[in-house]
């Protein structure tokens, strides 16, 4: 449902939330741990620094850190600058619905974007930290089904 774009904001924004102290965090770092394009992590970075929802410094002890309470910003709150979250007007028929009797592709779409956009406006950051003291390491998901930790 997110973009690349969405995801690597609440990516970092959910590393953020984990460092300890509120230390500030470089975009290079989170780019390597995350597996994500530096360049294209610092854009979204910066963006989100522009909003208020990070706080920005250059230099040596530079870097950002997440000026929002992780328990009071929802998933959309820190997606919606990357995100079309609205509700599509468009019906998965191609074309326009009658609005009076709108189809049952278009009705089913509807409701599951707007259930889609409940929980995204439900869950806080802090929802989806397991643990806000875990290391990065140890966050990081393990893929190995047969051994897992």
């Amino acid at each position: 449902m997110l973009s690349n774009t969405g995801l690597y904001a609440l990516q970092a924004l959910l590393r953020l939330a984990r460092q300890q102290n509120g230390a500030r965090l470089s975009a290079g770092v989170m780019a390597r741990e995350l597996g994500i394009p530096g360049t294209y992590l610092a854009k979204v970075l910066q963006r989100l620094a522009r909003e208020g929802i990070l706080d920005s410094a250059r230099g040596a002890h530079g870097g950002y850190r997440l000026l929002a309470d992780p328990g009071q910003l929802t998933v959309t709150k820190a997606v919606a600058l990357f995100e079309d979250l609205r509700v599509p007007k468009t019906c998965l028929m191609g074309g326009p619905c009658n609005p009076v009797h709108p189809c049952s592709a278009h009705l089913r779409r509807a409701d599951w974007n707007a259930a889609a956009l409940k929980v995204l406006g439900e869950t806080t950051l802090a929802d989806l930290l397991d643990d806000s003291s875990m290391e990065p390491e140890e966050a990081l998901p393990n893929h190995d089904m047969e051994n897992p930790r």
